[in-house]
């Protein structure tokens, strides 16, 4: 069967490459004249359509007119003897003109044209045929494009097949060797250019035993249909082998996880239990249906405070590393939200329900007590609320039209410190503060954020195109005022950003695309590398290197993603956990019935 494009699909690919080109103004512009708010929801063939699509189909069109050029010549070269069969071809851009290189630049060919990394014959690269990802054979390509000036010279997308060994200017699809296909650049208007393979992590990965087996570390999932759902994954910030989970049927526990490698023979057979012991973090008297709807551990990582939804109850478990139960606070609405310590350990914030509005709690790990602050017009079922510490005595609240700082007074009580000064159109959603640069960023559900300054001034980014997924500081010990502060964003446009906060000019300081939603972002601990995920697969950049990623994950292929389903397993997926270990060498992923441990370096 035929496809035919039609406005609506020529429309959605020049979008989609303005979107991957890094024009994100252009793209918006383009947008609003076309009438259509969400292309990439719109259309029932949005979520088919590959990233660089555009140019994929220029190409092939390209390659098409080469061979009906090729097609005419030999035809008119038949019927007329005479005719030159060097004669000047033109193609679609103009006169082709063919320069066979000399015969010391055919010798230094492989010193020159190719980077380390790469085969250092073109003879080698065409005797092993190698399968793409998706197990379809690439088509033969140049694998020095985008190499002559290094790997950050800028060569365009249409670059790629520009010049050929066979002196052509397209490659003819008469050739039948085959090569490996190299990943292409994801950032900027250099996207397409082609690069090394990124090593992938898929059989580096170990999946964790969610059901009340006793066995609690397996390399596939017990096939039960006991399996909670996992809503929060949280490594221990000062031991690289502790992590903690919850989630639903009263899921709460801590596991030291080693650095276990399974099987690389056959990743798709059952490979023996690692055993691995774990504590549950979870009170005898509560339920098997219940919640935990929050968790967090403190900056030490000595105690993790474990929020538990019970009936139309919630409570806070103080807990210690070793899951030995230290008290509780019992009395606030469930669900309890965004359980945040102060950067002294000694307060939890955390909000929930209240009445028709919202309170907001704080409990004390070293008294036992708690104080509450309500805001009676605020609803957190149409607004869920985002919270921030400024200081030991100070934190921030966000969400929907509300950015309010509140402050905690000597006689124990919580009051108003200051209204930031917002538009009544306005819809938050997240907030960071970085305490390295003073800045408060804050995101909307309209693709913008904000960076805010001491004395409440602020200054506006156009950063995504739609709802902003995910807003994260950059990591490190020191910063001095002559550096950058950056800071990470991720949309459903399926694009991460990296901006500096000290000098925001609307333009990416790195930019990364990934073909779908980017559902979570992660830096490492020391901030040398960043990781986004999507509901199929992880991506992992080094911060300052971002042409390619350095490493990549597939959901998909996974055995343990392939078992039989629990009766409770959605389709639908609306919570998705992505952190990192203290060492940055484990990233942990979580999603439905499902918590993967993934090896790194």
């Amino acid at each position: 069967m035929k496809e035919l494009l039609d406005s609506d699909r020529v429309n959605y690919l020049v979008w989609r490459f303005l979107l991957e080109s890094n024009y994100r103004e252009t793209a918006a512009k383009f947008q609003k004249e076309w009438h259509i708010q969400a292309p990439h929801r719109h259309f029932d063939f949005a979520p088919h359509v590959k990233n660089y699509a555009l140019i994929s189909i220029l190409n092939k069109g390209l390659v098409y007119e080469s061979l009906e050029r090729q097609f005419l010549q030999s035809r008119e070269a038949s019927q007329n003897a005479t005719a030159a069969p060097d004669a000047l071809q033109s193609g679609v851009f103009g006169p082709l003109v063919i320069q066979p290189p000399h015969k010391e630049e055919e010798d230094e060919e492989e010193e020159d044209d190719f980077p380390a990394g790469l085969e250092t014959t073109r003879k080698r690269l065409i005797d092993r045929p190698l399968q793409l990802p998706n197990g379809s054979p690439a088509k033969r390509q140049r694998l020095s494009a985008g190499f002559e000036n290094g790997p950050d010279s800028g060569t365009m997308p249409m670059d790629i097949d520009r010049h050929t060994e066979n002196g052509q200017a397209y490659p003819s699809p008469l050739e039948g060797e085959q090569v490996a296909s190299p990943v292409s650049r994801t950032e900027g208007p250099q996207q397409g250019t082609q690069v090394d393979k990124v090593h992938e992590l898929s059989q580096q990965t170990i999946f964790l035993r969610l059901n009340s087996v006793e066995s609690a570390l397996e390399t596939l999932p017990a096939p039960s249909d006991q399996n909670p759902i996992v809503l929060h994954c949280e490594w221990n910030p000062q031991d690289s082998s502790i992590l903690a989970a919850g989630g639903t049927d009263a899921l709460a526990r801590v596991w030291t996880v080693s650095r276990t490698n399974p099987s690389t023979d056959n990743v798709t057979s059952h490979v023996e239990p690692v055993q691995q012991p774990f504590e549950d973090l979870m009170e005898e008297d509560v339920p098997r249906n219940a919640t935990v709807t929050s968790m967090a551990w403190n900056s030490e990582g000595s105690v993790i405070a474990v929020a538990t939804e019970v009936g139309n109850k919630a409570r806070v478990s103080i807990w210690t590393r070793d899951g030995t139960h230290i008290h509780r606070f019992d009395g606030v609405d469930a669900p309890l939200i965004k359980l945040h310590w102060s950067p002294d350990n000694n307060i939890i914030l955390g909000i929930s329900p209240d009445k028709g509005g919202t309170l907001v709690s704080l409990f004390s790990s070293v008294m036992a007590n708690s104080i509450s602050y309500p805001i009676a017009d605020h609803d957190l079922a149409d607004d869920p609320l985002d919270a921030t510490w400024i200081n030991n005595n100070e934190f921030i609240l966000c969400g929907g039209d509300l950015l309010v700082s509140l402050r905690i007074t000597e006689e124990g009580k919580i009051i108003q410190n200051k209204q930031f000064d917002t538009r009544k159109d306005e819809k938050f959603s997240q907030v960071q503060f970085d305490r390295l640069s003073g800045l408060l960023a804050t995101s909307s559900d309209h693709g913008s954020i904000d960076l805010w300054d001491a004395t409440g001034q602020r200054k506006s980014i156009n950063a995504h195109i739609g709802v902003i997924s995910a807003l994260q500081w950059q990591p490190s010990r020191v910063s001095r005022p002559e550096e950058e502060r950056l800071l990470a964003s991720s949309g459903e446009d399926g694009a991460i950003f990296l901006w500096n906060a000290r000098n925001p000019d609307n333009k990416p300081r790195y930019s990364m695309t990934m073909e779908n939603p980017v559902v979570a972002l992660s830096f490492t601990p020391d901030g040398a590398f960043i990781a986004g995920a999507t509901t199929d697969r992880i991506l992992i950049w080094k911060v300052g290197d971002h042409q390619i990623p350095r490493a990549s994950w597939s959901r998909a292929p996974h055995p343990g993603w392939l078992s039989p389903r629990a009766h409770s397993e959605q389709d639908e997926e609306d919570t998705h956990c992505l952190c990192w270990d203290a060492s940055g060498q484990k990233l942990a992923y979580g999603v439905n019935c499902r918590l993967a441990v993934i090896n790194f370096r």
